[in-house]
């Protein structure tokens, strides 16, 4: 079988295995499910702590500890993911095999933890990625090496998090993965085909969300907006806009969309993605190397798929291939 692996690359050191896809998962989306909800994974025995942050709200981090001395990598999480998503464990359960500390911080109102101001996250909410890393693990005494994940809307923010913020202090390289570099251009995309099924799993936890926040949010009309929304721009024209002062869903694209500051990234950061991702069309991925970034395509392996001819994740050690061999 004929590896499906296209790199682009300026870094010689990284050479990844070749991708093998599972070829009974024959396309992006029976990949994509089949990572989500059916591999088989362990889950690892996290510690969590609640955070308390600047402007009085709350986030989650669930840790796996290691050696003191050994490396800390940092996994943001995709849309309403959290430390359970197989993709944290896949990732967290590495951490622990190498000894080395891991930790999910939980955006906003996930991993089953309601935060309590009004609003909840989006793709260029970076605030709380850049409190964590720049001011409370100094505080904590953390001062071994720091690598960053971003998965799917997670990796949108710690784009604009490297880009804008002090990333070049503590981080000494991050992986992006199937993340939305064009919000539009993504929305469009899963506007249309079998896509649009993911949208009903979005909207349905977006509204349970709304329903224990409502009288916080003091918006009647949010919540049948979310109801009918079809589309991720109906989602984001009923909640993501009003809620984080954004005009409507275009307005919050154009502001938010990571293409615009990715010659801003100033770490060696790999961005893995499938060019047959039901999320993220690819005429939107970034190609060849954009300052700092090393793109990854393979030609199938879906939406934080990328399962092998074996069943088992090609992305976990191809990530920590990358952190290992700078």
């Amino acid at each position: 079988m004929r590896p499906s692996t296209t790199i682009l690359t300026s870094m010689e050191k990284f050479q990844p295995s070749p991708f093998q896809a599972a070829g009974w998962l024959p396309n992006g989306h029976f990949q994509s499910v089949f990572a989500a909800l059916l591999m088989p994974v362990k889950s690892p025995n996290y510690r969590r702590e609640i955070l308390e942050l600047p402007d009085g709200d709350i986030i989650a981090a669930d840790w796996v500890d290691g050696d003191a001395e050994a490396p800390l990598v940092v996994l943001i999480h995709g849309m309403e993911g959290s430390s359970q998503s197989r993709y944290a464990k896949l990732l967290m359960n590495e951490c622990i095999q190498r000894g080395w500390q891991g930790v999910v911080l939980h955006m906003r109102s996930c991993g089953g933890l309601m935060n309590r101001r009004r609003k909840f996250y989006h793709a260029g909410s970076y605030e709380d990625i850049e409190y964590f890393v720049d001011k409370w693990l100094p505080a904590q005494g953390f001062n071994q090496q720091v690598f960053l994940l971003g998965v799917s809307l997670g990796g949108s923010q710690v784009a604009h998090y490297l880009a804008k913020g002090n990333a070049t202090d503590r981080i000494k390289a991050a992986v992006i993965i199937s993340a939305p570099f064009d919000l539009a251009a993504a929305a469009d995309h899963m506007s249309k085909g079998f896509s649009r099924n993911y949208v009903v799993k979005f909207r349905n936890s977006l509204l349970e969300k709304y329903h224990q926040k409502s009288a916080l949010i003091d918006d009647a009309e949010m919540g049948p907006k979310l109801a009918k929304a079809k589309t991720f721009w109906d989602l984001d024209n009923a909640g993501t806009a009003p809620l984080h002062g954004f005009r409507d869903a275009g307005h919050y694209y154009r502001e938010m969309s990571a293409k615009t500051c990715l010659k801003d990234i100033t770490v060696p950061t790999l961005y893995l993605a499938s060019r047959d991702d039901p999320f993220v069309p690819e005429a939107s991925m970034p190609h060849g190397s954009v300052g700092n970034i090393t793109s990854l395509l393979t030609e199938k392996g879906g939406h934080v798929g990328f399962v092998d001819y074996y069943g088992k994740s090609w992305m976990v050690p191809t990530v920590f291939k990358f952190l290992t061999e700078l």
